[in-house]
């Protein structure tokens, strides 16, 4: 249809606000206007229209009408719907956050067309409690003993394994052992012995295997009866019992590496142990700020959540429950496990939580508008450039991925956020 014949005479008779968050609209037409969009519509059929005894475009209107009568109507209901929505959300200028449910009310000859349209909006939010929010303070300076940990860690990980020259293993040895098994109920089920190092004293052996290796001396062998786990990998052994046979083949003892400008280099070509744990404390106080500026931002959305009491549209709640569901879906998709059935408490929580994120990103929005806090482009635009840098593209080629993609609104909606935490940070008192 052309522009002029897209022009409706239409009103809205009604809008009836159902709750903080439904509104129903009912929608009319003049009652001319279904015959006169069929005519439009008997006019676009007739120029492809295939009827037997005339060329395309020169049957008569009236066959047309006639043998297309289903289709044209259908047409022209489907049309008016759409556009009519259209123009009445316009008039209205409500903007749903759910998929309108529409129904006709009425079609006849001669009549208004009319059809009702209902769904969601966004509620009106009375923002109170934004400002002077009290926030606790966050302690960021590394200590002696979070410095302390992760040396720890670190000389862990740069451990060491050394024979140990005693005949019998305590907990916190490392035994290397050959360990088969055959199941009693199934002798066919087996596994041949296999050399296995393993750690004891830290529940990562069957209980009666690990109390066997450490009772035995090196080279001695044992059979010992022991029952699997029934959240065991392999379904076909899991919750059976099987005869284990276990050999101590060597101990072993972890050494740690000393502490010192050897160490150091070792993690860091040049670096002493001075340079390192100078390194230690910077990473670990960038670390502490940022958990420091999620406890904060947390603190304000608890805050905001309290003070501001609304109802939020079941839609955005679902579509918000169905992105955390994806989400922890593909964390276990990734750790190669198969994501469990939620638990109805579980599938509760996820609501509460999906519930919450709307209201925070209501809240934030309606702050944004009443304080007339807009993007920092020029924030966006270093954002893209480190990006770009990342990539190893130019901004421009950068920006055109990032479109592709769909991640600069991700991004707009990121920097908004932080601005905005930005002001209410600053807009707040700090408690000891």
């Amino acid at each position: 249809m052309t522009e002029k014949e897209q022009s409706h005479d239409l009103s809205v008779k009604s809008v009836d606000r159902l709750s903080a968050t439904k509104v129903k609209l009912i929608i009319e037409f003049a009652g001319d206007t279904i015959p006169k969009h069929e005519q439009m519509m008997v006019t676009r059929y007739a120029k492809s229209a295939k009827i037997p005894g005339f060329r395309p475009g020169k049957a008569p209107a009236s066959l047309i009408k006639e043998k297309f009568k289903e289709e044209i109507r259908r047409d022209v209901v489907s049309h008016l719907l759409e556009a009519g929505l259209s123009e009445a959300l316009q008039q209205t200028k409500l903007s749903p956050v759910s998929r309108p449910q529409v129904e006709i009310r009425e079609i006849g000859e001669g009549k208004p067309f009319a059809f009702s349209a209902e769904f969601e909006v966004e509620p009106e939010i009375n923002l109170k409690g934004y400002k002077g929010i009290t926030l606790k303070k966050q302690n960021t300076e590394p200590t002696d003993a979070d410095v302390e940990g992760t040396f720890n860690n670190l000389r862990e990980r740069m451990a060491t394994l050394e024979p140990l020259s005693a005949e019998k293993a305590t907990k916190g040895n490392f035994a290397v052992v050959e360990v088969g098994f055959t199941l009693k109920d199934k002798p066919s089920k087996k596994e041949e012995a296999r050399s296995y190092t393993v750690e004891l004293g830290v529940d990562k052996v069957l209980p009666n295997v690990e109390k066997a290796l450490l009772e035995m001396k090196v080279g001695e062998n044992r059979e010992v009866e022991e029952v699997f786990p029934a959240d065991y990998g392999d379904k076909e052994v899991s919750g059976k019992t099987a005869l284990f046979t276990v050999k101590l083949l060597e101990l072993k003892n972890r050494v740690l590496p000393e502490l010192n400008d050897a160490f150091a280099a070792q993690l860091k070509e040049g670096a002493t142990l001075e340079s390192l744990t100078k390194e230690v404390r910077e990473n670990i106080k960038q670390s502490k700020q940022e958990e420091a500026k999620k406890a904060q931002r947390q603190e304000i959305i608890d805050h905001l959540i309290a003070e501001n009491k609304f109802e939020v549209p079941e839609s955005l709640v679902q579509e918000q429950s169905a992105a955390l569901m994806q989400w922890m879906n593909d964390d276990f998709k990734r750790r190669g496990i198969k994501m469990p059935q939620p638990k109805p408490e579980e599938l509760e929580s996820i609501r509460q939580r999906a519930e919450n994120m709307v209201k925070s990103t209501l809240i934030l929005k309606e702050i944004a508008i009443k304080e007339g806090i807009k993007l920092d482009t020029d924030k966006l635009q270093t954002r893209v450039g480190e990006l770009a840098t990342q990539l190893g593209k130019s901004v421009e080629e950068a920006q055109q991925f990032l479109n592709e993609k769909g991640i600069t609104q991700r991004l707009r909606d990121e920097i908004l956020t932080d601005q905005l935490f930005e002001f209410l940070v600053g807009q707040a008192k700090t408690s000891n």
